[in-house]
């Protein structure tokens, strides 16, 4: 037995789904800016370890 959906319930779906995605796309943008900062740091990290070897 398949479930029937109404126009409305279609479109509070959607909704939930566009507000799932921008909250992942939020938390993307967080880790990429982490990662970014991370490979900076240990850029820097390896500098410095150079300069002692």
């Amino acid at each position: 037995m398949s479930k029937q959906y109404t126009k409305s319930d279609l479109e509070q779906i959607i909704a939930l789904q566009q507000e799932s995605l921008q909250a992942m796309q939020k938390a993307l943008g967080s880790l990429r800016h982490q990662n970014e900062r991370l490979e900076r740091n240990n850029q820097k990290l390896q500098q410095k370890i150079s300069e002692y070897e």
